[in-house]
Parts: structure tokens; sequence; C-alpha cells
């Protein structure tokens, strides 16, 4: 036990704002306690006792505790005051007890602050200890305690320091590096998009540099770019210089470089100036909290230990061809053998934090073995996330080529133990990387090899998502802390590779993944953490006894046990003391996260499951299905896999490549079970229906000298396979074990050849072309074949043509003159011999034309009131036979016969069932039991293993009959979906898509939050199956939004997956839910879409028991049906229109005469037009009132589309810009409670105010820092005496003058201040059409606001009073600005010397005041004091830009940052942001009043604005608002000065500054780059504004 008692401090620094509040913190071997914290005392006295249970270990000689001593705040992060190591040398020693009194306290720069600390050590040695030898003892070396305000720095401070003494056990090197891993890694995947970014380096010294009268100066090198600091004397510099760099890159690349930094001696003209150099990994800087100091890139050698990564590689399996097979070829033309198995050369490459290692190549093998184990020396805990195992084909002449890559990821084969919550008392659930032996899964592009170069490389170098399996590697890792590799590669014992080769490793180890129901966790959360309970309190599968375990699955069980108790405590907490569900989401959801991660096993060696979808003989598109999904598990049934014997719907993916990318090819229900074969058995439960395999030849015949025969086939057999080539016999098959044939051969056709054009449409158009011929100029007559189809093929008449059984005619027959033809529908053609038909057709008749035709079309519809039962009919014109025709070997196959076919085939095909005793399990027996041997007697035929899929059975899985079921799909709103028009709009419309069915909602034009509120019915769905396992799973309604496009194909917009609810009776009373569901293009969110399904099963043929149609709108749409759709209350929305800023030009053409267009829940309503957007850009009228039916709920409320419109010439009306407020809730309001005024008064009466009384500001004041009394105070001791620095301030606060509110933010941030938009808000106004990875363009901002609030329906309710009743005057108004600049912090180095010359520029509309000659020279903290005045008409000139440049006497100028303010924000706010309120009235000093109006005359408009009684003010007393005060309370133990105005305006000041004005202060700003806009350049210290009005 090691008892620290904390007794006291002395002589602590002040700080910046006042009294510290201290507060002490002891952190012992990354454990830290604090003491409480006393107020406003600068020697506090604490006496608390700290204690730290050493676990039964012992103290060595390096062990330290890191004191810190901090200003305790209530709100924000605690202040740094100073920090003491010290160590425990002599504890360790023996000495039971050790006083340290006047512990100097040192800086973050370890400077002495002039502060102490005493403190009492006390250590009781674990029992059975033995007492440590004193002459062992090491010192304790340098103390890596930084003291700065890192919380990580402290918990590393307390370990020992840089050098640690060397654990005892490498058990507790382990325990002692696994230490440094304890805070949690963010699991956020990178995004490969570009984005801005800034890197800070700051260079502070070096220590102990080698050499004599050197001058060292450093290089720093980020992302190219390459900074160096000032040159400096001495082997131990102090530089103190911070590098700027900024870049824009994706995170992806950013942080996968490093930052160099290296040492040279500029004294020195010889190769060897480089002194040192080391490389930091980057580390993300958050700067939303603006505590860039704890996050500074620190020296990794400081913190990091050598670790050795011994990756042992065994063997590989299943290498695909990578090598030509040319020499094979000509080896079998020759007679030699061949093996095109084994054409690639392999050798895997290891890579880990830029370091490369390979193994040996092995020539000509597939599976090879190189038994060989590689040694990579790395710094650990690293930044590096993934170590990466890339197997290559090794060329003699060309490069290498990948074969494929996989990544072992650092945090899921080790472990910190930072996940597991509370105290286990166990130092061992962390753990170092370690791995396998397992098996390592490649994937990559297809694995069909071909001469050219693969379009898919990049996948086998792990970047996407690798559509083929390439083959596995068996490996093995282990971490090793004690000594160095002799070699870099070792070949592996041999006793070591029995072992390994011993071990069945195909075996995949699961472990249970918790699954938490469906349910939104906000209204569902109590059933979330029951589940968690339940789901955390079951055990673990038991290790013991099992084969194949790994060290690696012995800690992760370890881990695995310890996270789900501590998760199982805190669900239990929380279940017992939440008391706001929304308050555990947060908590809830990191407990997913952290089993998720659990639940994810490294030491998978099972491949994927890869479905493909082939097309022409290419592999068109794939799904990756993982193993560990659909494995079966005899354990229990919460071991087996996610969908294991469960139906799902996946979606096919094109390769990556080409303009497909958003389409998905095809959608697949399918039921995946993969287990063991022992347990091949367990298959009967999970299957459905009846499987059968069929047997199937072909019959091939060709015709010679008008006779069907053999004799003609030309490398085709007489009976044969699919391709033709392979000879089949129909005696040669067999039946396989636990198979039996059902019935004799017979001729089956190709089932695909008979599916009618209409199958799977509700509608349909039939088509005939009518023909007729001439010669040329002769009349025209009815060709020899009157009736064709499209292709000239004979065909029946349009009146012969009947309407199928189960359809009903829409209309009669009419010709089509929907395409190029003339008025009569006919187009015209030549033949061309040999030709008997024309290839070409035109719409316009010429004298030598000698073909015309017309098509002739008429609808038919789908009865929906008649169940047809298929019945298979005999194609008309179908051979009876069931011969397939060609015109050619290889060509397609048709039905009908023709004129020029000369190949000719059907189909042969016995049917095989499972034996009883098997049943559905038999399918397994199939493997490998039909395939043929090669031909017999000498026939050289190929065989059915050379091609690929040649000898396949077909198996099918045979339903008596489906279920019917009834799809209701109600599609409301979408929100936020991009524009894809030029006019900053789109077209959408739904294409909703069902297993084989699909409907299409009506187009929306012009909306990018488009109301459809339409319901999409889809009848008669069969569905194969169980209906129960439908319910756990049922398939998903896919919904598509695409802009219609008048001219091309329509743009694709985004996708979005809802799955339906399922009710196996009609009549059941559930109502699905309307939720939003995100729209996605690929990875990117396109918006939102408010949508509904409910699968409904048909237990009666007619439907009538089905629920009652939704009403109709537009005589054919069906609408969301009440009970569904929102409930909606008639809502009124005020309109604030104020006016238009900014502006930019629209086709070449300045925006003039603007209108605004406001659209809510399909009202709308126009605003005035703005007769000249130059001279005065307000609206005429500001205000518009609508009413509008609006949700009750929330998050169903439409958004509120702001369009501007600009009135041009001939009635022209574009839309150049628009914005969409998406969320309402912070206009609602309450329209009868107390109102509060917002804005100015109206200008008249301030101004006739202002004329009466001006208070004057010499001319002659120019300098704000100018020395203003007899005494050395002036304008610099108010502003230290604010800061906190009251030595700089002399006796400034003695003579009780007035100090500064300063602000460490703009004033727009200040929470109170509510972002000075009281009055009206600033929308961005957006204009074009989205391009991909960028963001719209911003043309312009609207200033207004909202005020909503709900309406009674009865008539006689009288009207709630309108909100925007008095508002200023929208004219314009001429003011004057003066700029108050006192200084500006760490701005960005800009010379060579890594110094900047900044001086100030103003720019307020056309005009600048630019501060040249009084520019600040070498300086990063310049201070300026200089006061800046300037004329500017309002609104028109409402940003005021100040800006900071950097001065260059040869070159020009370069901009540091600049900040916007918006003047008008602050005119109009009513909180009185033109001109903050003093403490005190002064008419003369450096306080004095600088205000137009007086404080009387500021209280008085102020009770005008509230509609408060005037204030009743007298020499000693003042009534306002009902309350009385005192002049003598108020200044009562207050020290008067000498500056003071009347009584009654101290007065009135005094009651303004409880109104919650805005009081005199000064603001930090941040200058932003024009380049980066949203990157902080450097802070500007601003005093508070004086905005003068009516000048």
């Amino acid at each position: 036990m090691l008892r620290i008692i904390v007794e006291s401090a002395s002589n602590l620094p002040d700080s910046k704002f006042g009294t510290p509040d201290p507060i002490a913190s002891v952190t012992f071997k990354g454990e830290k306690k604090k003491t409480k914290s006393i107020d406003n005392e600068l020697n506090p006295v604490w006496n608390e006792k700290i204690e730290f249970d050493l676990k039964g270990q012992t103290l060595n000689a390096s062990s330290s505790i890191l004191v810190v001593v901090k200003d305790y705040e209530t709100i924000g992060k605690d202040k740094f005051i100073g920090s003491a190591t010290i160590s425990l040398k002599d504890l360790a020693s023996g000495q039971k007890t050790l006083p340290f009194k006047n512990v100097a306290l040192l800086t973050e720069k370890k400077q002495p602050t002039g502060g102490t600390i005493n403190l009492m050590a006390t250590y009781e040695p674990p029992a059975g200890a033995v007492p440590p030898d004193p002459s062992n003892l090491g010192s304790s070396g340098d103390q890596d305690a930084e003291g700065n305000e890192d919380e990580d720095a402290e918990d590393e401070a307390g370990d020992g320091g840089g050098t640690p003494g060397a654990p005892s056990t490498p058990r507790q090197a382990a325990a002692h590096v696994s230490k440094r891993l304890r805070k949690k890694k963010s699991k956020r995947l990178l995004s490969n998009k570009p984005q801005d970014f800034q890197i800070r380096v700051r260079i502070i010294s070096a220590r102990q540099l080698p050499g004599n009268n050197i001058k060292p100066v450093v290089k720093v090198t980020v992302c190219n770019q390459t900074h160096r600091t000032r040159i400096r004397r001495g082997n131990n510099p102090y530089f103190d210089e911070i590098f700027f760099y900024n870049v824009t890159q994706s995170p992806e690349e950013l942080f996968d470089s490093s930052i160099l930094i290296r040492v040279y001696n500029s004294f020195s003209l010889r190769s060897d100036s480089l002194m040192g150099e080391f490389k930091v990994e980057k580390k993300g800087v958050n700067e939303e909290n603006d505590d860039v100091e704890s996050n500074l890139l620190l020296p990794a050698g400081l913190s990091l230990r050598w670790v050795t990564f011994l990756l042992k590689v065994y063997r590989a399996e299943d290498i695909p061809q990578m090598d030509d097979a040319f020499a094979e070829t000509m080896k079998s033309i020759f007679g030699a053998g061949s093996d095109k198995k084994n054409l690639v050369d392999p050798y895997v490459e290891v890579g880990f934090a830029g370091k490369k290692l390979c193994t040996k190549i092995i020539e000509k093998n597939a599976n090879p073995e190189w038994n060989q184990a590689i040694n990579l020396q790395v710094k650990f805990p690293s930044m590096c996330e993934r170590l990466s195992l890339t197997l290559f084909d090794w060329d003699r002449m060309t490069r290498n080529d990948a074969i494929g890559t996989a990544f072992l990821y650092l945090s899921r084969i080790a472990s910190s133990g930072g996940e597991v919550e509370g105290d286990t008392g166990d130092e061992e659930v962390g753990f170092l990387p370690a791995f396998g032996p397992c098996y390592v899964n490649f994937y990559g592009s297809p694995r069909e090899y071909t001469g050219f170069a693969d379009p898919y490389e990049d996948l086998n170098y792990g970047k996407g998502e690798g559509v083929a399996y390439r083959g596995r590697i068996l490996v093995e890792l282990i971490t090793k802390l004690e000594g160095n590799p002799e070699k870099k590669l070792e070949d592996i014992p041999s006793d070591d590779v029995l072992v390994v080769q011993e071990k069945n490793l195909t075996v995949l180890k699961t472990a249970i993944q918790a699954k938490v129901g469906e349910e939104r966790l906000a209204e569902l959360w109590l059933k979330v953490i029951e589940q968690i309970i339940e789901d955390c309190s079951q055990p673990l599968p038991k290790l013991e006894g099992k084969s194949n375990v790994t060290q690696l699955d012995l800690k992760i069980l370890k881990l695995r046990k310890s996270t789900l108790e501590g998760i199982l405590d805190s669900a239990k907490r929380t279940r017992m003391e939440a008391e706001d569900p929304k308050e555990s989401i947060d908590d809830i959801e990191d407990w997913l996260e952290r089993l998720k991660s659990l639940a994810e096993e490294p030491q998978n060696s099972m491949p994927d499951v890869i479905v493909w979808m082939i097309c022409d003989e290419k592999r068109v598109a794939y799904a990756r299905i993982p193993a560990h999904e659909v494995l079966y598990s005899t354990t229990s049934e919460e071991a087996c896999g996610q969908y294991s014997g469960k139906t799902q719907t996946i979606f096919l993916k094109y390769l990556e490549g080409g303009n497909k990318s958003f389409k998905i090819p095809i959608q697949l229900r399918v039921r995946f079970w993969l287990g063991l074969s022992t347990v091949e058995s367990k298959f009967n439960s999970f299957s459905e229906g009846t499987f059968s395999v069929f047997s199937e030849l072909y019959e091939n015949q060709a015709q010679l000298l008008g006779k069907w025969g053999t004799s003609g086939l030309v490398g085709r057999q007489k009976f044969s396979d699919v391709t033709g080539k392979i000879k089949l016999k129909k005696e040669s098959f067999m039946p396989p074990r636990g198979w039996e044939w059902e019935g004799n051969w017979i001729v089956d056709p190709e089932k695909s050849l008979l599916t009618e054009a209409d199958a799977g449409h509700t509608e349909f158009i039939d088509e005939v072309y009518e023909n007729n011929s001439r010669y040329p100029g002769a009349e025209w007559k009815v060709a020899e074949e009157p009736y064709t189809d499209l292709n000239g093929e004979k065909s029946s008449s349009k009146e012969e043509i009947e309407c199928p059984p189960g359809w009903n005619w829409l209309d009669d027959w009419e010709y089509d003159v929907n395409r190029a033809v003339d008025e009569h529908g006919w187009e015209y053609g030549i033949t061309v011999p040999p030709d008997d038909k024309p290839k070409s057709w035109v719409s316009t008749e010429k004298m030598y034309h000698t073909h015309r035709r017309r098509r002739w079309v008429r609808r038919r519809k789908k009865d929906d009131q008649q169940t047809v039962q298929p019945v298979k009919s005999q194609t008309p014109g179908q051979d009876l036979e069931g011969w397939e025709y060609a015109s050619l070997i290889g060509w397609n196959f048709h039905l009908k016969q023709r004129k020029s076919d000369t190949y000719r085939r059907r189909r042969w095909r016995r049917k095989m069932a499972p034996s009883e005793r098997l049943g559905a399990a038999a399918v397994f027996k199939l493997e490998g039991a039909l395939a043929l041997t090669s031909g017999e007697d000498g026939d050289k035929s190929p065989t059915a293993d050379s091609i690929f899929g040649a000898s396949a059975p077909t198996i099918s899985c045979v339903f008596d009959r489906p279920a019917i079921y009834h799809l209701r799909c109600y599609i409301y709103q979408a929100r936020a979906i991009i524009s894809m028009d030029k006019d900053s709009f789109s077209d959408p419309y739904a294409h909703v898509s069902f297993l084989h069915q699909s409907k299409t909602t009506e187009v929306i034009k012009s909306t990018l939050n488009p109301t459809w509120d339409q319901t999409l019915i889809f009848n008669d769905i069969d569905i194969y199956g169980s209906p129960e396992t439908l319910i756990k799973n049922p398939p998903n309604v896919v919904i598509e939004i695409y802009d219609e496009d008048q001219v091309g194909k329509d743009e694709f917009l985004g996708r979005c997956t809802c799955p339906p609810m399922v009710k196996l009776n009609p009549e059941t009373d559930m109502v699905p839910k309307l939720l939003w569901y995100p729209i996605k293009n690929g990875k990117k969110k396109s918006g939102e879409l408010l949508v509904a399904a409910e699968l409904i099963m048909k237990d009666k043929p007619d439907g009538s028991n089905l629920p009652i149609l939704p009403p109709v709108r537009s005589g054919v749409l069906y609408m969301v049906p009440h009970g569904i759709r929102p409930v909606v209350q008639l809502t009124a929305i005020e309109i604030l229109t104020w006016g238009l800023r900014n502006m930019k030009s629209y086709q070449l053409a300045a925006v003039t005469s603007p209108s605004l267009i406001v659209e809510c829940g399909g009202e709308y309503l126009e605003s005035a037009v703005i007769k000249s957007l130059k001279k005065c850009p307000n609206f005429p009228t500001s205000v518009l009132f609508m009413k509008v039916l609006l949700p009750k709920e929330e998050m169903y409320t439409p958004p509120i589309v702001i369009k501007v419109i600009d009135h041009r010439p001939f009635g022209r009306k574009p839309v150049v810009g628009q914005c969409t407020v998406h969320s309402l809730q912070e206009y609602r309001i309450d329209p009868y409670a107390a109102r509060q005024a917002v804005g100015m008064q109206s200008k008249a009466s301030l101004l006739s105010n202002a004329r009466d009384c001006v208070v004057d500001i010499e001319d002659n004041q120019k300098p704000l820092l100018e020395s203003q009394e007899e005494e050395a105070i002036d304008w610099w001791s108010k502003f230290y005496a604010s800061i906190g620095e009251h030595e700089r301030c002399g006796t400034y606060i003695q003579k009780g003058y007035d100090t500064l509110k300063v602000y460490t933010t703009e004033l727009e941030n200040v929470p109170e201040f509510k972002g000075l938009t009281d009055f009206c808000h600033t929308f961005k106004l957006y204009r074009g059409k989205s391009e991909e990875d960028e963001d719209p363009s911003v043309v312009g901002e609207f200033k207004g606001s909202f005020k909503i609030y709900p309406l009674s329906d009865d008539p006689n309710v009288q009207t709630p009073p309108r909100q925007f009743a008095e508002l200023p005057d929208s004219g314009a108004q001429e003011c004057l600005v003066r700029i108050y600049v006192v200084r500006a912090i760490d701005l960005q180095p800009k010379d060579n010397n890594g110094k900047c010359d900044p001086y100030v520029k103003i720019t307020l509309g056309k005009k600048s005041i630019e501060d040249r000659d009084n520019y600040i020279p070498k300086t990063l903290n310049p201070v300026f004091g200089r006061m800046f005045e300037i004329t500017c008409n309002l609104p028109t000139e409402k940003d005021l830009k100040v800006a900071l440049y950097d001065f260059d006497l040869l070159t020009r100028d370069e901009k540091v940052g600049e900040t916007v303010i918006d003047l008008e924000n602050r005119l109009l706010s009513r909180f009185g942001a033109y001109s903050g309120l003093p403490q005190s009235y002064c008419v003369s000093g450096i306080n004095m009043w600088r205000d137009q109006l007086k404080p009387t005359q500021l209280l008085q408009n102020l009770a005008k604005m509230k509609g408060l009684s005037q204030p009743i003010i007298s020499s000693n007393s003042l009534s306002y608002n009902g309350q009385e005060y005192l002049l003598n309370d108020i200044e009562r133990n207050k020290t008067l000065n000498i500056h003071l105005g009347p009584p009654e305006e101290r007065l009135a000041l005094h009651v303004l500054r409880q109104q919650g004005l805005v009081p005199e202060h000064t603001e930090i700003r941040s200058l932003y780059s024009t380049y980066q806009p949203n990157l902080t350049q450097v802070q500007l210290s601003f005093l508070n504004w004086k905005l003068a009005y009516g000048v």
C-alpha cells in the first residue's frame, strides 16, 4: 500500500481571471486521484490522504508520482497551475515514511512558478516481499512528466518516465506496455473525400546535442512542405517556434503519412551536417473544444517501446493461376504432361508502419510451403492500426503481380483492457498482439486468368472490397518484448512445422453474438436493456479440452468475460437509476459497439460465401456473405449464424468501375446453411419444399443437303452437354448414393425460352407489323408476309390475336404514331440484295422505296379479380418434338424454325429424387458424384472438369403452391434530396420494387422536399416457403428516387430499403407506422424518405377481408389512409421577410428585382418585389402570414422552402436561389405568452433623441492607447486589470475604475446573446446542380425569421395576436463604425525566419483602410492598439471584414486571415450589441461614456420596445417595471472615482445592466483563410464595437 498525504501548497501564482480555486491530483502508474478544491486561496491547506493499492507488487527505483495543481473550474477544463515529479527511490530502498517539503511546482516549460507543495509518503511492502538490495538500485532517470494539460501525459508520467526499470517477468512487461493502450480507440472509418486540414508543429527545445560550437537548426517536413527554425547556438538550444501546414487531402491519405523532424548543424558544410531525425505519426487534432494543447503531437520515443513481431508463415492453399499457359500448352501439344494449376510463383510481403519484409519465392506451386519466420521490429503501441499481408506472384521479366492482400487489425488481436468498465482486480485482461496459427483468407479480382492487364488489379492490393476468393495462408503472430532478433528472416524448425500441420485449423471458432432487437431505442429502451442483460448473462463456450485452441483464443475469452461483466453491471445500474430514456441511448449505443467489436472473430479461417451472376460467360456481379453469418452450430441456437438456415434478401453489386455503381443488378431471395459434414443431417430441419435433381444431356443435329442428321456436326457430339463439346451417353449416368431415379429420359425444352413476354407485368402492349411492298414508283400492295414481328418473322394478323386468359383489353387496335413515321404510321425502306428485308427505315416516302410497314398496338391489363393457374401451352410455332434452332453453331437459339437455320438441338432430362432415409440432406452427396471421366475408346473429347460448370446438374426445390400476399406501400414524403437540375431543384419520383414487381409514384415538379401522399398497391405476390419464417425476415421494399428529365435518361438520386410489417391474418388490428429511412447514393447520404409498408397474406381468393382501399385523388392515385398518415393541425406561420444580401449574378446578369416564394405543406406565398436590390435590398412589406395544415408530431413536419425569383424582362422569372429550413421546432412559440420586443424602435424616434444628445468624441483621439491621466494609468491598465494581470495595471483597481468583460470567443457565440439573431436569422441561399463530392454553391443570403403557432379549428375562437407587430424602418441607414483592434494571438509564420510582419486592413463595402505603414515586424503575437473609423450604409454594406496581412518589401503581401462581422445583426439585435454598456457612467477620463444616447434615454427606449411604462427617475431613486432602485444601495461599499456623472444617469445605467444587454467587452475572433474557410488560422482580439447610427 502506498499512502500520500497532500498537506498544503504555498505562494501559488495568481490566475489571469482572479484568485484560483486550487485542486491537487496525484498520479501513480496510470492511476490518478484528486483532492477537494479550496476556493479563492493562494496558500491552500488540504491535509487529505490518498491511497494506492499496489496489488502485491513492490516499488522499484524508477517508481515516481506526478503531482499536478490546477485551478478548479465548475464549467470547462481545469486550468493548469504547476506540477512536480517526485521519485520514490528512497521508499523503494526500505524507508517506511518520507516527507517531501517545499517541492517546487514547475510550469509546462519546466520553469519555476514560485509556488511549492508539501506532501508525506508512506509505503507498506506486500507480505512476503524481499527487501531490495540497495546496491542494485539504479537512478530514477529523467522523468517523463511534462505536466501539461493532457490527461494522457499525466497517466504516462506516473509509471516511471522515459527510462523505466526492467520488469521482473515478461508477464509484467506485457502489462506494463498494455497500460499505454488504456485510451479507447475510435472505430470510425476514414473518409476518402479530400478535406481541408491544418497541422501545427511546435518545436520547443533540444537537449544534449553532440558536438562543439554547433549552430543547430530544425527542419520539419509535412506533406512535402518543409519549414525550418531560426539558427540557435549551443547543445541545448531553445526554439519555441510553431509551424502551420495547410493541406487538402483525404483523411485516409493524410494519416498514412508521417511528420519528419530533422536537426542539422548549420555551421557544418559537410555531408554529415545531419545530426539526427525521427518520424512522428499524425494524429487528428480536434479544435471543436478549443483544446489544441491537449492534442499536441509528442515524439513517439518518449513513451513507446521496441517490440518484435514474430510472424510465422507456414503455407498457402488455392492460389489462382497468374502466369501465361503458353509453355504448358506447348508441352501438351508435344505429348508431355501439362500442369496449368501451378502457374504461379508466390511469395509473401509483410508490411507494418512503413517497414516491409518478404519470404522466399517458391516457383510453380499453387500450394506452396514457406515455413519461414519474419522478425519485424516496431515501436509499440503504434498509431498504425493494421499489419498487411500481400501475396505476390514473382515474374522474371515484368513487375511482380499482387495476388491478394489481407490485413491483421491490431485492435482485434490485441487489447489494452480499457474496454472493461470498473476494476476487475485483474491486470492481465489486456494482452499484446497475438494470432493463430490460423488461415488468413485473401480476396481480390476474379480468379480467371487472362493475358491482358487486370482491370480490377487494385482489389488485389486491398483497395476496395475483393470480389473473389484468391487463396489463404497459414500464419502465426507472436509479440516479443525482450531481445533483438539476429535475423529478419529465418526458417521455422521442423518440429514446430509438424505441430502446426497436425492441427485441424479449418474449423471455425465462433462466439456468441449479442443480438438486440430492432425496435427503436427511444421508445422501447427498457426492452433493449433487458435484452442486453439477458444476452450478457449467458455463459460463453468453454475452451478447456477443445482442440485448435490458440493463445489468442484464451486471451480474447478472458477479455470477453470481463467486458460482458462490466456491461452487465452497467446495464443493471442503468435499469435501476435511469430516469430519462434519451439520456441512456448513448450508453446503450456504446455497449452495442463494444459487443460488436467483441463478436468479431479475428481468427476466421473460413472463406466467405461468394455468389456470382454470370452473363455471356463473364462474371458481371457478385455478393459476399461472411461465413459466420450462415454457419450452423450444434452448441445452441444462439451460437448459430444470424442467417443460418433462414431466408434472407441479398443485393448483388457490380464489379467496381464503370458508371453502374448506383445500380443493383439483381436481388436474390436465398437461404444458406453452412455446417460440418458430420452434422449435415441437421439440414433437413431447415429445408422447405422437395429437392430434385435433373440429369440432362443434349441431342445435336445439323442440316446437310436439306436433311437433319448428325453427319454435318463439326466439333460437336451426337449427345453432349450444353456446350456441345463434352460427349455424354444416357447409359453413363448413374444416380449417386442416397438418390434414385424417378421415371425415364424425357424431352424437356429449356424453360427460359417458354417465358412469355408479359410475365411479371400488370399491363402489356401487344404489337404486330402490317407490311406492304411494291416495285419502285408503282402502287402499294399487301406484302408476301402481310403481318410480321419486329424482326420480320411471320406473325398472326391482329384480328387473329386473342386476349390471353386472365387479361382484359383496354382499347382497340390502333397504329402507333409516336415514332419516326408519317401521319398514317408508315415507315419506308429499301432492300439491298442478298437481303429480302430492309435494314433501315425512314419516315418520308420516296419513289425508290420498295417496302413499308406500320406498327399496330393494343393495350391489355391483368384482371385482378381472376386467379388463373399458369398452364403450359404449346407456344405457337414451337416444334412438337422439342427442338431448338440456330442459324449457325454457337449462335442464339430460338423455338420457331427459320429458313436460315442449320443447327438444332433438344434437351433430354431424367429426374432423380433423394431417398427417404436421407431427406433433403442428400444434396450434399451430389458433390463429385455426377462428374464424368474422359471419353472412352480413345476419345479425345474434353473432360467435364476442364470446362467451368459444364456438367453441373440442375438442382431444384419444388413447392406444392405458393402463398399469395398483398403489399401496400405508403410513401408520404421525402426531404433534403439533392438537386439535379440547373434551377437548383429536382423533379423527383419514387420507383418501388418488391421481389419481381415494381410500381412508380407520380412526379413532383421542382422541389427538394416532395410530398407524394401516395399508396402503391401490389396484388397477388407469390412467395414460396413457410409464412411463419417470413415474419422473422421478410423481403425488403426497395425504393429508388429518380429525377425526371425531359431530355435523356432520368437521373438516379438515391435508394432506401424498408422492411414491411407482415400480417398473416388480414383482419389483425395492426397499423404500420411511418418512419424516416435514409436515402443513399452509394455511401453518400442524399436525403430521407418517410415511408411504411405492410405485407398481408391473402386467405381468401377474392381478397374480401383485406383492408378497405385508401381514398383516391386525381381519379387514379391512392392516398395514404387515415390512421397511417400524420395527424395534422391548422397552424399559423408568420414569416418575417426582411431582405436579401450578397446576391450573386445569374446567367451573367445581376439580380435586380427579386421576390420571395415561401412554401410549406403544399401552401405557398409570394412576397412583394424589391424594386432595386442595389439601392435597398429590404422587402417593402416585411411580414407574410399563411395558414397551413402541419402534422402535430415534429418528426413528420415538412420543411419550409424559400425560393428567390428574379423578375426579368419579357416575363422571365428564374429561380436564382433557394434554401430549406428543415427543423421548425426552434420557431414554435406560444402566441399568448408575454411577447418580447425584438429589434430597434422606429428609426425616427431614435434619431430625434440622438440629435438632442450626442457625446462628442475628440477628433484628435486617434490611437486608443494614449495616457489620459497624470499617473501611469491608461486604457492598457484597464485591459490588464480585466484579464487578471494585476501586476501590470498599477493602481487602476484601487481607484475603483471599470473593468471590461473579456469574451474568449466571438460575441455571436456567447450563449446568452443567441447569436445576435433574436430579430432575424440569416439563411444561406444555394443554386445549381449538386455535383458529385462537391457542396452546392452559396449565391446569397436571406434575412428573416419565422413564428409558428397552432390555430383553433373553431372559427368563433379569436385569432392569436400577430407576433411581428412593431418593426424598425427597413430603409437605408447611414452609420459610423469604430473598430478597436487590440492584439493578435499565435499568427501563422509567413516568412522564412518563422515570423510574420502583420498589419491590419479594414474593408466595408467598397471602402477600405490599409494600415500598412504601421506593420509590426518579426512577431507572431503582435499588439496593435489601433482604432479605425469608417462610415457605411446599412443594409447594403453590412459585412465588415477585418483582415491581417503579412508585410513584404519586395513581393506581394500575403493574407494571414480575415474575419467577417455582420453589422446589421448588431444594430438590429435587442441586446444592444452596437455599443457595450460600461460598468459606470463617467463624463471624463479613460472610461468616458461613448454612446450617442445617455443611459436614461436608452432606458426610456427599452421601456417603449417592451411595452412597459416609462421609468420614474429622480436624483437618488429610479422606478422601473414595478421595482425601486436606490443609488445608496447600489453604490454602497464601492470606491467612487472622480469622473462619475449625474446620479440619475448612474441609476439608469445600473438598471440597463440588469436587462441582459451586451456589456463593454473585448472579444476574440478567429481569422479564416479564403482558401480554407473551415480552418482557424489565428485569433484576433477586439475591443467592443462602437456603431453609431444617424451620423
